[in-house]
């Protein structure tokens, strides 16, 4: 792989994976957008044989884009490369087939394994992000808990927090849409029809 777009608005962690990747690769071509629109449309003018995106940075861009991504150009690698805030989203990640998961303070050795292993085929995890997996395969153990998915416990947590829809939607990488189905999804398996309804069966059931 020598064709990298880098999907990033932090410049420090720009700066430095730019650095790893030329001592990496030789005569790597590297190319920087930091919004949505300009990924899609690099992406669409240009052959672009691995993107290393932080889906935290790039303004607009959900985890249902994923999905586009891969049925668009299929051809192409995708790395994420990011902080992992929600455990839940490496999941979604693992769903929508990404190559890799690397976190943003992983060693620079670990940027050099997971592209070779990438470019021979092989799926690559960081082993903070293989935690995190770990941790998101674990199903909540509480009775009341078990018709609910996790991404809905998840919701229903930050629902119960204070947190509005719009936040929700942002910090699971998530449209806006996406959350609405999920809050009624809530709703009517926990038999509540309003937010101050979920909110006290959250804390009727430990749940925060």
């Amino acid at each position: 792989m020598k064709n990298f777009l880098i999907a990033d608005s932090e410049n420090l962690h720009i700066i430095g994976l730019k650095y790893t990747l030329k001592k990496f690769v030789k005569k790597a071509s590297l190319t920087l957008v930091n919004s949505k629109d300009q990924l899609l449309s690099h992406l669409e003018r240009n052959k672009v044989e691995c993107l290393i995106i932080d889906p935290n940075n790039i303004f607009l861009f959900y985890e249902d884009d994923f999905r586009q991504l891969r049925a668009n150009f299929p051809d192409c690698k995708i790395i994420i490369l990011s902080y992992f805030k929600n455990k839940q989203n490496v999941n979604t990640f693992l769903q929508e087939r990404i190559d890799g998961f690397i976190s943003k303070d992983c060693q620079e050795q670990t940027i050099f394994d997971a592209l070779y292993k990438i470019e021979n085929g092989e799926r690559y995890l960081c082993p903070k992000t293989l935690n995190s997996l770990i941790d998101v395969l674990v199903v909540p153990p509480s009775d009341v808990n078990e018709k609910l998915t996790f991404r809905e416990h998840e919701i229903l947590q930050q629902i119960a927090k204070g947190s509005d829809g719009k936040s929700i939607a942002s910090l699971f990488f998530i449209s806006i849409h996406t959350f609405r189905t999920h809050r009624k999804n809530i709703m009517k398996k926990t038999g509540r029809h309003t937010t101050p309804e979920l909110i006290l069966y959250a804390i009727d059931n430990k749940m925060i």
